[in-house]
């Protein structure tokens, strides 16, 4: 049972709430809400890469990112679901070249 048991006691656990998010600026307003992104956060694809990988946000050793009601996210929110979870991928793989890690859980 490989992973079946994250402990995740000992790092930053992190939760934005989708519900009833259909638009780019809802979903950039939830995550700059729920990732507690510092206020010079400017609502825009390129700021939440920068406060997520180059901002002291991105500098914690272990992060999980609980994404909630993402069912049809990629329905209500199109382009918008599948750029996030891009930005997401990329990031996680920038931090575990520094020995860090972030986790993305969809719920």
């Amino acid at each position: 049972m490989t992973n079946a048991i994250v402990d995740a006691r000992a790092e930053r656990v992190l939760t934005v709430d989708l519900k009833g998010v259909r638009s780019k600026k809802a979903l950039l307003e939830a995550l700059a809400s729920g990732l507690k992104l510092p206020k010079h956060f400017g609502h825009n694809w390129d700021a939440l890469d920068d406060c997520i990988n180059d901002d002291p946000w991105g500098k914690a050793g272990s992060t999980t990112v609980v994404l909630l009601n993402t069912a049809k996210a990629d329905e209500r929110l199109g382009v918008h679901w599948s750029t996030l979870l891009e930005i997401f991928e990329e990031s996680a793989a920038s931090w575990a070249k520094f020995g860090r890690t972030l986790r993305i859980v969809l719920a």
